[in-house]
C-alpha cells in the first residue's frame, strides 16, 4: 500500500518538472524530458492534487528560503486550507463521540452551516450562556491519511538522498521529521488551547492584540471552542476604510505585536497568514488585531534571539564582515565558508536594497536576498529560525497591504536597542540569572555578602 502511495506521490511530483529545478546533467528518472514552463506553478498544482497533507507540507515548504528559490517559495505561499465542507451529520457525530452529553450544549443552538472549512478542520458558530463561540471539529480519517503519507514520504527521502547529492549539510530525513511533529502537534487541539492560553496571558495588560477566550470544557483532541470574535479579514482594505479605522496605526501595531512576541515573550504566533488575522472594529482611532489558530507556535534559543538582534544592527550599519562572521559562527554556513567571500556575497545581495531610504526597504525582502546569498555556502537554518522568518515576512507583507508607506526599521530599531540595553545591562544579567534559578546567582549573592561582611568587619576593627 506505501509502495503504491509512493508511486503516485512519485509521478505527480516528477511530472511537474521539479526535479529539473535542482538536479544538473541527465537523470531520465528524476528529471522530465520536455522542459516545463512553470515548474513552480506546476509543482504546486501537483501537490494540491495530492491531498490535505500535502497541501500543508507545501505551506511549510514555502517557509524553507533556504533550501527553495524565492518564486517556489511564493507559488507554495498561495497554497491555502480551503477546503469543501464535510457533511453536517459527521460534525455532530463527532461532538457526541468526544464530548458525551455535553456535546448536547453545543447542539441545541450550533449552526449546520460552517464559518470555515480547511484542510484539517471545519469551524461552525453557537451560542452558551449567552455567548457567541465557535466550535472546532477535526475532518474524519486524518491520522491513517497522514501516517500513509509521511511513512511514503520518509521512504521518498531516502531514495532522492541515492540520487541526489546536493544540501550535504541537510538530513533529509530530519527536515520530514520536523514537518510531521509540526502537522501531528496540529491535530492535537489540547496544544493549540495551551498555545492560545499562552498568548493570552502574554498580552494581558497591552492593547495591540486580543486573543479570543478557550473554552477548557469543551476541548479535546479533536474538538476546541473558542469566543467567537467579530472582527474584519485584515484583506479587506476596503472595509477597513469605511469602518474609518486608522490604517497607518493598525501597520505599526502589526509590526510591534511581532517584536514583542519574539524579544519579550519568546514565543510567537507562527502562522500569522491573512486567514488567520482580524481587525478589531470598535476602536478606529487605536485600531487592533484579533488572532486565531495558535496550532503552529515557536520560540528562539536566547543564542538565536541575540543573533537575530545583532543581525538587524549590522544591516543597519552597513558592517557585511561582521555580518559574515556572524553567521559563520552560527553555523548557518559551512565551517570552511571565508568571511571575506561571504562578505563579498552578502554585499551583493543586500547593498543595492540598502540603497534605499529605510521607509522602503522590506525587511522579509532583505532576509530572502541574504539565504539565496548563502546557499552557495550550503546554508541551512533551524526549524524556529524559518518559522520566524515566515512570521515577519507575513507580518510585514500584511502590514504593507493595510498601510504601504509602512516603516519597519523606524518601530524595529528603537525596540531593538532598548532590547539589547536591558538584556546586557548588571540589572538585565541579575534578573535573568533570578529568574532562571542559575547557580552563578547563589555564587555572586555570596560573594556580595563576603565582601560586605569584610568591609563591616574592617569598619569595626577601625573604630
Amino acid at each position: 500500500m506505501r509502495f503504491f502511495r509512493l508511486l503516485k506521490i512519485f509521478f505527480s511530483i516528477r511530472n511537474s518538472g521539479i526535479f529539473n529545478l535542482f538536479i544538473k546533467g541527465f537523470n531520465p528518472l528524476l528529471k522530465t524530458v520536455n522542459k516545463k514552463e512553470n515548474i513552480e506553478h506546476e509543482f504546486k498544482q501537483a501537490i494540491e492534487g495530492l491531498g490535505p497533507v500535502f497541501i500543508k507540507l507545501g505551506q511549510l515548504l514555502s517557509t524553507r528560503t533556504d533550501l527553495i528559490s524565492q518564486d517556489l517559495s511564493q507559488e507554495l505561499g498561495k497554497l491555502t486550507d480551503s477546503c469543501e465542507p464535510v457533511e453536517y451529520s459527521f460534525i455532530k457525530d463527532q461532538l457526541v463521540k468526544n464530548l458525551g452529553k455535553k456535546s448536547q450544549l453545543i447542539l441545541e443552538s450550533i449552526d449546520p452551516r460552517p464559518l470555515a472549512s480547511a484542510s484539517l478542520a471545519q469551524v461552525h458558530r453557537f451560542s452558551f450562556e449567552g455567548k457567541e463561540l465557535v466550535v472546532k471539529v477535526q475532518r474524519p480519517g486524518l491520522e491513517n491519511f497522514i501516517s500513509r503519507d509521511i511513512n511514503a514520504i520518509k521512504l521518498a527521502a531516502k531514495i532522492i538522498r541515492i540520487f541526489y547529492k546536493g544540501y550535504p549539510r541537510i538530513d533529509l530525513n530530519s527536515v520530514v521529521e520536523d514537518y510531521e511533529r509540526v502537522i501531528l502537534n496540529e491535530l492535537d487541539f489540547r496544544i493549540e488551547a495551551a498555545n492560545a492560553k499562552k498568548t493570552y496571558n502574554n498580552f494581558t495588560g497591552t492593547k495591540h492584540l486580543y486573543v479570543p477566550e478557550v473554552f477548557d470544557e469543551f476541548t479535546t483532541r479533536k474538538t476546541l471552542v473558542m469566543e467567537y470574535i467579530d472582527g474584519v479579514p485584515i484583506t479587506g482594505i476596503g472595509e477597513l476604510e469605511r469602518l474609518g479605522l486608522d490604517l497607518k496605526t493598525l501597520s505599526e501595531n502589526g509590526v510591534k505585536i511581532f517584536l514583542k512576541q519574539v524579544f519579550d515573550d519568546n514565543f510567537f504566533h507562527a502562522d500569522m497568514h491573512p486567514g488567520n488575522i482580524f481587525a478589531a472594529k470598535d476602536r478606529p482611532n487605536d485600531p487592533y488585531y484579533y488572532a486565531v489558530d495558535y496550532a503552529i507556535c515557536g520560540s528562539l534559543t536566547e543564542s538565536n534571539q541575540i543573533l537575530l538582534a545583532q543581525m538587524i544592527s549590522c544591516l543597519l550599519e552597513r558592517d557585511f564582515y561582521s555580518l559574515a562572521q556572524l553567521f559563520i559562527f552560527a553555523d548557518w554556513v559551512k565551517e570552511d565558508t571565508k568571511t571575506e567571500e561571504l562578505e563579498a556575497v552578502l554585499r551583493a545581495n543586500c547593498e543595492t536594497l540598502l540603497d534605499k531610504p529605510l521607509s522602503q526597504i522590506l525587511f522579509g525582502e532583505l532576509l530572502l536576498n541574504l539565504f539565496d546569498g548563502m546557499k552557495q555556502f550550503d546554508l541551512y537554518l533551524d526549524n524556529d529560525l524559518v518559522l520566524l522568518v515566515k512570521t515577519l515576512v507575513h507580518i510585514e507583507g500584511m502590514g504593507r497591504q493595510i498601510y504601504p508607506e509602512l516603516d519597519f526599521w523606524s518601530i524595529a530599531q528603537p525596540f531593538i536597542n532598548r532590547w539589547i540595553t536591558e538584556k546586557y545591562s548588571v540589572k538585565g544579567l541579575i534578573k535573568y540569572l533570578v529568574s532562571k534559578k542559575h547557580i552563578l546567582t547563589y555564587m555572586i549573592l555570596k560573594k556580595i555578602e563576603e565582601s560586605r561582611y569584610k568591609f563591616e568587619e574592617g569598619n569595626v576593627e577601625e573604630i
